[in-house]
């Protein structure tokens, strides 16, 4: 049963909000696909699944149905992977980066103006609008759409990088588990032998065969192997809260059980080389500095493109203002008709053709196209091409930087593997079982009168040092596996891990 821790509670709150935030969403273009890919390639290289963010109900519910029988190491990956709100934040940027790459694909929005202005006369008004499109849009559409692309695609395989370096932690924090969990068992069978040789002691003292000092030492090693003990178990819980932690379920109240063993030692019969080959190949953090490279790449076309930054095509349409024809005064027009004639005379007063042909001359509107740009007499650009260049130059540097320590990481996991599992082969061998068989034979001399007490504790903290030795081997073989799982990237690349170029 999943607790509810407080991250639980709250997001109890904002669920009722996601009907609204869903139909807003209906707006944006869709990365479904871009989900499932990331969701293929995450699986081909941890074996787990991931599920588009956002989906609380459903991951509480995969939550509690692998946390009823006790966790697999695998179980835990995968509930890292749904349940980790870190990663769940950074596998949302996939949809940001998707609607980034729909806006790059639209065109400017276009301009439309509207101009009035009256005549104080009266009359008709002045009235001018115009209409414009942005041409560069033309050439700077398609680099744009692929520095969009590229940005994508480095986020899915930002993404993939998460998921390793997650999966990594959540194994190594795991066999930190189930390797303290096989120390404490060990511990507990040391405490039994301190305590076995606290009632020998005891019994050869009230025989009168040994002192008091015999007894107080042997009970000084039962002290010890109980001061170990309390020391394991304190060890062992902060371990599963880190892991709980890793898991999402830092607010659970019931400590994870974790069922199976740690891995047993094999030899891999891939050579250091061949490691190398599948790392250079399949890691994610190397890709996303190649898909960073294409970026800078790209965004070093777009500004070789901008030397013009704005051109816009359109057209104006222009109604001049008219006044009002004034009224006339007959008796004032035939008096100063009359004057002019030295006689009576009737005002002039125009015909219709003639009314009709001065109208006809009167500009009513005017309609063209306009071109409106931005002139590079000053600035060419040039200071962002150079910009852009060095940018380049840097994503190239900083995937050869990465390779780098891509190679050092791996040959550096390999190394401590190896060394690792040597170390538990040799543990496993016959140590542990000359030491068990030393502290029998001591046992027996010392019950026979043969050999003293320093010679049954003795027996008994060489047993003890192979046993914690052993427990550390077992640790540090799995952490080590796990580590060079994640410093290659992962499992071996499966359908559906492909790189887009």
């Amino acid at each position: 049963m999943v607790a509810r821790s407080p991250r639980h509670r709250a997001s109890s709150s904002w669920l009722s909000t996601t009907p609204i935030l869903l139909a807003l969403g209906c707006a944006s273009p869709s990365a479904t696909r871009d989900y499932e890919r990331a969701a293929d390639i995450v699986h081909g290289r941890t074996g787990a699944r991931i599920s588009a963010p956002a989906d609380c109900d459903a991951a509480d519910a995969v939550v509690r149905e692998l946390l009823a029988d006790g966790l697999t190491v695998e179980e835990a990956a995968q509930i890292a992977l749904i349940n980790n709100p870190a990663f769940q934040s950074a596998l949302a940027e996939i949809g940001a980066s998707r609607a980034d790459v729909a806006q790059s694909a639209l065109l400017t929005n276009p301009s439309l103006s509207l101009g009035l202005q009256f005549p104080e006369g009266g009359g008709l008004t002045d009235l001018t609008i115009g209409f414009a499109a942005q041409l560069a849009d033309l050439w700077q559409l398609p680099v744009r759409r692929q520095i969009a692309e590229a940005e994508l695609e480095r986020t899915i395989n930002q993404v993939g990088q998460r998921a390793v370096e997650l999966v990594t932690e959540v194994r190594r924090r795991c066999y930190r588990v189930l390797a303290l969990e096989q120390a404490l068992a060990f511990v507990e069978e040391n405490q039994r032998l301190g305590a076995r040789v606290v009632e020998l002691s005891t019994a050869q003292f009230k025989a009168g065969e040994v002192s008091e000092f015999d007894v107080n030492l042997a009970r000084t090693g039962a002290l010890d192997a109980q001061e170990e003990l309390i020391a394991t178990r304190g060890e062992l819980a902060q371990a599963r809260v880190d892991l709980a932690e890793m898991l999402g379920l830092g607010g659970a109240m019931e400590p994870i059980r974790l069922v199976g063993a740690l891995p047993a030692p094999s030899s891999d019969a891939r050579t250091l080389e061949e490691l190398v080959d599948t790392a250079m190949d399949q890691r994610f953090d190397l890709r996303v500095a190649w898909f960073a490279t294409q970026r800078a790449e790209a965004a070093l076309r777009l500004e070789a493109r901008r030397f013009l930054p704005d051109v816009q095509l359109g057209f104006a349409f222009e109604r001049s203002e008219q006044r009002a024809i004034p009224g006339r005064n007959v008796l004032a027009d035939t008096a100063r008709a009359s004057v002019a004639a030295g006689r009576l005379t009737a005002p002039s007063i125009q015909s219709r053709g003639e009314r009709q042909i001065e109208k006809s001359q009167i500009i009513d509107a005017k309609l063209g196209p306009t071109l409106a740009m931005t002139l590079p007499l000053f600035d060419w650009n040039e200071a962002q091409i150079a910009k852009a260049r060095v940018r380049v130059l840097q994503a190239r540097k900083d995937y050869d930087a990465l390779a780098q320590t891509a190679i050092a990481e791996v040959t550096r996991a390999h190394a401590l593997a190896e060394a690792a599992r040597e170390m538990l082969e040799f543990q496993k061998g016959e140590a542990i079982e000359l030491a068990e068989a030393t502290l029998t034979g001591a046992e027996q001399r010392y019950q026979a009168g043969e050999e003293g007490l320093l010679a049954l504790i003795d027996a008994q903290e060489a047993l003890v040092r192979r046993r914690r030795a052993y427990a550390a081997a077992l640790r540090d073989y799995s952490t080590a596996l796990a580590t060079l799982e994640g410093a290659i990237g992962g499992r071996a690349g499966q359908s559906g891990d492909q790189m887009r170029e």
